[in-house]
């Protein structure tokens, strides 16, 4: 997706969610506070709705002015109003304004909220547009009191800090936007705060041994919404594939990967993993017999090219199946790239 909404997302979502290796706890914060006050400050947060646009002026006038940043990019979300002409809130609604007020930074708040309302007032009927309009000014004032609030709050790593200012957050959010809003804004990362707060805890349990920790997960995991696991995934293989490879080059033993694995992923994904281990070393070895023995084929001065390659052929096909006959060629040449 676009680089800069990511990156605006990155910053001013609110929450540990993201807080997935223990070092950089208290940094994320910090980011997230310095992300606000241009916001926070900006009188164009209170002004009041802009006048409509020419019905013939499309969004794609006002998307056109968007910083250069932006260029062949599209609205992340969408706005839409259900048969009564009532927005439909969703987590469409919210990408979107976060969509928008990522120029924030390359031009200024005022321009920012002034096109996303635009946006807002080009796509919905009424009573839709108003409501859509209603929503933006209490996002634009959470973001403003999320500052005041992460003022209060040292900037600390351990988990009861975290939990507290989880606690406060939620409660703010209850006290700004109606409950449904507040779910469809942002009940998946509290659901994913609440997880990477819990699975801290777990991984910092001096009472718990590595199988208990990693059983410990899999009680934790197997609690969760599919839709959270799946949205979960690719940040726990991530942190797992750049923390196996730390160890790795620190001369970690398969004990200690192990015990990495149990903490971060549980015991049913650890067995999972270490059987693909088991099959990843098998090919490997089966793949390097075979390229040997290849290669003693070729240099066989007792054989015509003709015969080398069916002699080969055969060989393929006793030592692999159809599938992995596939991928051979590729293997061979990974093996062979990484003897070079």
């Amino acid at each position: 997706m676009k680089k800069l909404a990511l990156l605006f997302l990155l910053v001013v979502t609110i929450g540990v969610a993201a807080i997935w290796h223990e070092p950089t706890e208290p940094t994320l914060t910090q980011a997230k506070a310095l992300a606000e006050p241009a916001i926070a400050s900006s009188p164009a947060l209170q002004n009041a709705k802009i006048r409509s646009l020419d019905p013939q002026q499309r969004p794609s006038t006002t998307i056109n002015r968007l910083p250069g940043s932006f260029a062949g990019t599209q609205v992340d979300g969408r706005l839409q109003a259900d048969p009564s002409g009532n927005l439909i809130v969703d987590g469409n609604v919210r990408r979107v304004f976060d969509y928008f007020l990522a120029a924030i930074g390359e031009e200024s708040v005022e321009a920012s909220v002034t096109r996303l309302r635009r946006y807002i007032e080009e796509q919905l009927p009424q009573p839709a547009e108003g409501q859509a309009l209603q929503v933006l000014g209490q996002y634009l004032d959470y973001k403003r009191q999320l500052l005041m609030l992460e003022k209060t709050y040292a900037q600390r790593a351990d988990i009861d800090a975290m939990r507290e200012r989880l606690r406060a957050v939620q409660q703010l959010r209850a006290g700004i936007f109606s409950e449904s809003v507040h779910q469809a804004f942002f009940a998946l990362d509290e659901a994913t705060d609440r997880f990477t707060l819990e699975r801290l805890a777990i991984r910092r349990d001096p009472t718990l041994d590595a199988a208990a920790k990693g059983a410990a997960i899999d009680r934790l995991q197997n609690s969760l919404p599919a839709e959270l696991l799946d949205s979960l995934a690719p940040q726990l293989q991530t942190e797992l594939h750049e923390q196996t490879r730390t160890l790795q080059a620190n001369g970690a033993t398969p004990s200690e990967i192990r015990q990495l694995r149990q903490q971060l992923v549980g015991n049913v994904a650890t067995a999972r993993l270490e059987k693909l281990d088991r099959k990843r070393q098998d090919w490997q070895r089966r793949v390097k017999a075979y390229r040997e023995e290849k290669v003693r084929i070729e240099n066989s001065r007792g054989l015509g090219e003709t015969d080398k390659r069916a002699a080969i052929d055969r060989m393929a096909a006793e030592r692999f199946d159809e599938h992995e006959r596939l991928r051979l060629e590729a293997a061979e040449q990974l093996l062979a790239a990484k003897n070079s």
